[in-house]
C-alpha cells in the first residue's frame, strides 16, 4: 500500500478509496473517483499524510474510556485516528484524499476557539487499523490524574510501513496542566520515514 510503486495496468485498493491505473500508449492515465491524470513515468509513491484537511493545526481523540493515573505512574499505547494519503510523482503531488469520513470538531469556546480534526478511540496494548497514533501518558505531579481527550498539534513527518501510517510519538503530561508533545520521533523501530522533522508541545486549556 505505502511506498513506491510501479505503475502497472490495474487497481490499487486503499482503505475505502480505489485507483485505476489504465496503460494508454506514450503514458498511465491514473484515476479515483473524479480525479483524472496522465502520468508520463513509470513510478509513484504512495504516502501517508496527516489529517489536515481544511488546514487544521490539531488533532482532538475523544477517548472512549477515560484514562484515570496515579502521580508518577505511566502507560502507553495505540489509537486509530485518520489519515490521508498523498499520491506523488517526484515531489509532485498527484492526488491527496482522506481515509474514512472527515469530522471536526470546535475545541475550546465560541469566542476562542478552534477548528480541530475530530475522532474517538479506545487506547490499545497493539496498533490497529491503517493510521496509528502511539500515546505515552505520564503523571508528573503530585496527585491523581484524569485524562479524557488527547489534544495534539500536527506536524508534517510521519512514518510508515507497507500496511500502517503512524503519527509521531505523542506524549501526555500530566501535571497541573495537561501538556501534550508531538515529539517527532518515530513511534517504534523500523518505519519509513517522510516529511520534515521536529516538536511542537501544546498545553491543554479546555
Amino acid at each position: 500500500m505505502f511506498g513506491k510503486i510501479k505503475l502497472a495496468q490495474g487497481s490499487i485498493s486503499i482503505g475505502d478509496q480505489k485507483i485505476e491505473i489504465k496503460r494508454l500508449g506514450e503514458w498511465f492515465e491514473y484515476l479515483r473517483g473524479d480525479v483524472r491524470r496522465k502520468i508520463v513515468g513509470d513510478t509513484l509513491q504512495i504516502l501517508p499524510a496527516p489529517a489536515k484537511g481544511y488546514g487544521v493545526k490539531l488533532m482532538m481523540v475523544r477517548l472512549e474510556e477515560d484514562i484515570v493515573i496515579a502521580p508518577g505512574n505511566r502507560v502507553e499505547g495505540f489509537l486509530t485516528v485518520p489519515i490521508e494519503v498523498s499520491v506523488r510523482a517526484g515531489e509532485v503531488e498527484v492526488d491527496r484524499f482522506p481515509l474514512g469520513g472527515e469530522k471536526y470538531a470546535l475545541y475550546g469556546t465560541l469566542e476562542r476557539g478552534v477548528i480541530v480534526r475530530y475522532s474517538r478511540g479506545s487506547i490499545q496494548e497493539k496498533p490497529n487499523g491503517i493510521g496509528v497514533l502511539k500515546v505515552k501518558l505520564i503523571n508528573r505531579g503530585t496527585s491523581w490524574g484524569r485524562v479524557d481527550r488527547i489534544v495534539f498539534p500536527l506536524l508534517d513527518v510521519m512514518y510508515y510501513t507497507k500496511d500502517r501510517a503512524f503519527y509521531p510519538l505523542v506524549e501526555v503530561i500530566v501535571d497541573k496542566d495537561i501538556e501534550v508533545v508531538n515529539t517527532g520521533e518515530p513511534p517504534m523501530d523500523g518505519l519509513s520515514v517522510v516529511g520534515e522533522l521536529k516538536k511542537l508541545s501544546f498545553k491543554m486549556r479546555w
